[in-house]
């Protein structure tokens, strides 16, 4: 890519509410970048592609699609997006550990839950989850138990959260260092998951960490050729 590039994660939108950071993000990101990333966890949770939730959000989301390259790779809320939304919205679904290349820098891409490895309870549910016999179970019961499950599953991870030490939530430095190792040649390593916005510099590569979005808040990197990588944040 030769143009410029935006990232964003961890909006955990929430159906109902105004959104109205995100809606008024969408139509301000036109006119920033013909490329939008998405590193995960868009939706507090996601229960289905049959599901109506996220209306006007996803109908936004389209409308840029028509116009822009939008590009998504799952989080830990929104791992059940399924290929028929990503379809019928334009977007390009990306795996986690995804390279690209921008200027002359070699990018990774991940949501980054994987990189929090000292946080074994969760990564056990996260495998357990992920699982296709788990994501078959869920995804055939009713649309409104499939909500009540999520809802609960949400609230029970705030709840452990809560009482974890801080460098347990956050990412192993060795777990880092073996995933760039795994994709060279990386100058550059953007995720997010851990909620804490930061520039992390090293020898060989640099690490971005996207920040979560509030309430009247929003925030995004932004990559340009003749300028580099600039965190920017909005209200």
């Amino acid at each position: 890519m030769n143009d410029s590039a935006v990232f964003i994660s961890d909006l955990h939108l929430t159906d109902n509410a105004s959104n109205n950071i995100f809606l008024n993000f969408l139509e301000h990101s036109s006119a920033l970048t013909n490329n939008l990333f998405i590193l995960g966890d868009l939706f507090d949770y996601w229960v289905g592609d049959d599901s109506s939730m996220y209306s006007k959000e996803i109908s936004a989301l389209s409308r840029l699609g028509d116009q822009k390259n939008i590009y998504f790779i799952h989080g830990n809320r929104d791992f059940l997006i399924g290929k028929k939304f990503f379809r019928e919205n334009q977007i390009t679904i990306l795996d986690d550990e995804t390279r690209i290349t921008l200027g002359h820098n070699h990018v990774l891409l991940m949501h980054g839950d994987t990189l929090c490895s000292d946080d074994s309870d969760y990564q056990a549910f996260r495998k357990e989850v992920r699982s296709k016999e788990w994501q078959d179970n869920f995804l055939a019961k009713g649309l409104d138990e499939r909500i009540s499950i999520a809802s609960n599953l949400r609230e029970q991870s705030k709840k452990l959260n809560l009482n974890k030490p801080e460098n347990i939530t956050d990412v192993n430095e060795k777990t880092v260092n073996s995933v760039i190792e795994k994709n060279l040649p990386i100058e550059i390593l953007i995720h997010g998951h851990t909620h804490r916005q930061n520039t992390h510099r090293y020898k060989a590569f640099t690490r971005f960490v996207l920040g979560d979005w509030k309430k009247n808040q929003g925030n995004y990197l932004i990559w340009k050729e003749a300028d580099g990588f600039e965190f920017k944040t909005f209200s």
